[in-house]
């Protein structure tokens, strides 16, 4: 199939398992220069980077991790439609060497596609702390994989492995075909004799492979094949029988056991163990964190780890660059009136809101969730927390969703694709716009951390998983069946390194820098430019059913929350360009500064988790989030106004 794209670029595909340090790989070679995007047609998302190795351009595409080239899940599918598109021209195989055999059976899944690969053995220290060692060139001669020693994190073997592709790439692979047992592989020679040249022509692939994913039962490959040769496709389904039969295994795995027993062959082969190092601080640790006792003790000490940092550190940035942000805004102020002054003014109001409000507590979120990922505790924390899921009504998977969400809800909302069932996929949905993201929690930091105390800020993150639970537990009692258990994979607990951390942050920074700041820039122009012409009092005034009479709030902090929707971090902006004070208290009791953080944080989701959620589950879906945040928010923030009244 000819290649699309230019004739000096080689296009390496990441492929590999979850957990496999595919990412961290990619990020290593990546640095700061990376683009994100999502595959044609689809919401599965991918990330590519460019660089040049011994005057040759190679373009890396990092692919969704996936256990298997299938088209039952999405991001498997897309992989899969990549990997054979015509497009690659060298995978790098990236697999755990400490989990090398159960590594293997994606490994000889990308084999049958003929395309060439290389494999890197990542994580080979951890192998040999295990006491594995693996042979690379019996694997080169039992596979015709060529493989590198890797340690992703440490940067160490990268380069060479690189070398190694381009090599590949260059036309020295020559696969070994992976050969079965004698009936499997009668049974792919009598399917062969009949194999349609329509369905070769249509599909464009390796005819073998095409056997094996139809024996496989790849509803997505039927149904093209059953439209060109229907009589091939009976045929399939027959001979799939029968070997199933005649084994006494169902049709499904009759050849993934067989693969199988396949991979221990090759893996026995390879590999060779010895005894690895004793256990050591480090197996304790983990020993304790996936213990219930001691799981339950790491989530609520994570969490609570999560808000004190974010608090103290936000408070003591916050209040360092404060004075110098506040008297530029005082010497902009100073220059005058007019339309012009006053558009420069909300332009540095917008500085200082980015600056002196956001990122002061954005960053230790950000730094203590890339730490959390790098180790290995936030999946423990999820293994941890799926029993109480399975509780209020949520699958086991829906746990990596939430988690997403304490960053941001987009993301999150997009992970619930990997959820097979639409009654989980629903469900999680409309329960993540509940998760407080990153950007709310920002505005809980500035404004409950800092007028209302760390203990109020502890109580509303409290209240704020109950309300998600609450939800949840309401919506999937509307729905029939109960939720399914799970299998987590749960990787090896790693020392986290200060480089790959902060590039970790740093990414995700950008993001608000180049994305959020700028809205946050021309918002706070805009509003300067509606409050010089009078324009915000009319839409204050027509919010004021809602900000006055519901919330008992001032009529002025109506625009605060219409902008809100569009980034959550414009309230709190707008709030602090609308009051026109750096002291809210001046303004605001304590009691309306409590019932405009509760209202913040759970009425109408942000624009880009609207899309999101329209993208993933319909504009049905989208709506019924929407109204629900909405009646939530209204009905939470109007008991403590009335509360708050009556006291």
């Amino acid at each position: 199939m000819p290649k699309k794209h230019k004739v000096d670029e080689i296009v390496i595909a990441l492929a590999g398992q979850p957990n496999c340090g595919k990412s961290t790989l990619f990020n290593a070679v990546a640095g700061f220069k990376v683009d994100t995007g999502n595959f044609a047609g689809t919401s599965v998302a991918f990330a590519e980077t460019s660089l040049r190795l011994d005057g040759r351009l190679l373009r890396i595409i990092d692919l969704p991790g996936t256990y298997s080239i299938s088209s039952f899940d999405p991001a498997e599918r897309v992989a899969r439609d990549y990997l054979l598109s015509g497009e690659v021209d060298v995978i790098v195989n990236v697999v755990d060497s400490a989990l090398l055999s159960r590594s293997l059976e994606l490994s000889l899944q990308l084999l049958e596609m003929k395309i060439p690969m290389v494999m890197c053995l990542n994580m080979i220290d951890e192998a040999h702390r295990k006491g594995i060692s693996i042979d690379g060139q019996k694997l080169f001669e039992l596979t015709g994989i060529r493989s590198e020693h890797v340690v992703a994190v440490l940067g160490s073997g990268i380069e060479e492995l690189f070398r190694k592709a381009l090599e590949v790439a260059d036309g020295s692979f020559n696969p070994v075909q992976p050969t079965y047992d004698l009936d499997v592989e009668d049974c792919i020679a009598k399917i062969s004799k009949s194999y349609p040249t329509a369905l070769l022509q249509t599909l464009k692939m390796n005819e073998r492979f095409v056997i094996l994913r139809l024996l496989e039962m790849d509803d997505e490959l039927e149904e093209i094949a059953k439209k060109i040769a229907p009589e091939f496709v009976n045929m399939v389904r027959n001979e799939r029988k029968s070997l199933a039969d005649l084994h006494g295994w169902s049709e499904a795995s009759v050849l993934a056991s067989h693969r199988h027993a396949l991979v221990l062959d090759i893996y026995e082969q390879i590999a060779s163990h010895q005894h690895g190092a004793l256990p050591g601080l480090r197996d304790k640790i983990d020993r304790f964190m996936t213990d219930p006792f001691g799981g339950s003790i790491t989530v609520i000490a994570s969490l609570l780890l999560t808000f004190y940092l974010a608090f103290f550190l936000g408070d003591k940035v916050a209040g360092l660059i404060d004075e110098p942000l506040s008297n530029l805004l005082t010497y902009v102020s100073s220059l005058g009136t007019g339309l012009t002054i006053a558009l420069l003014s909300g332009l540095a109001e917008g500085v200082f809101a980015g600056a002196g409000i956001v990122l002061p507590y954005l960053i230790p979120l950000l730094l203590l969730l890339a730490i959390y990922e790098d180790s290995g505790i936030l999946p423990r924390i999820a293994f941890m927390v799926d029993g109480i899921l399975h509780r209020v009504g949520l699958h086991g998977k829906s746990v990596m969703p939430l988690l997403l969400g304490c960053g941001c809800n987009v993301p999150a909302i997009m992970a619930t694709r990997n959820l097979e069932n639409s009654r989980d996929r629903f469900i999680t949905m409309l329960t993540i716009p509940f998760v407080i993201c990153s950007a709310r929690s920002v505005i809980i930091l500035a404004l409950a951390g800092k007028y209302l105390g760390a203990v109020w800020v502890a109580g509303l993150y409290v209240f704020a998983i109950a309300i998600a639970a609450t939800v949840s537990f309401a919506l999937s009692r509307s729905k029939r069946y109960p939720s399914l258990g799970l299998f987590m994979e749960v990787p090896a607990l790693r020392r986290p390194y200060p480089s790959i951390v902060v590039k970790k942050v740093w990414l995700r920074l950008r993001e608000f820098i180049i994305v959020a700041w700028p809205v946050i820039l021309i918002s706070s122009v805009v509003l300067s430019a509606l409050s010089h012409f009078g324009i915000d009092t009319y839409i204050n005034h027509a919010l004021s059913p809602l900000t006055t009479w519901v919330l008992g709030l001032p009529e002025i902090v109506g625009i605060a929350l219409l902008l809100g929707i569009f980034r959550k971090e414009l309230t709190l902006v707008m709030l602090e360009a609308a009051l026109g004070v750096n002291d809210f208290t001046s303004i605001l009791t304590h009691a309306q500064i409590l019932v405009f953080v509760v209202f913040t944080m759970f009425y109408i989701p942000c624009i880009a988790t609207l899309a999101a959620l329209w993208k993933e589950g319909g504009y049905k879906t989208c709506l019924k989030s929407a109204a629900l945040n909405f009646g939530v928010a209204l009905i939470l923030a109007g008991i403590i106004a009335q509360i708050a009244t009556a006291i």
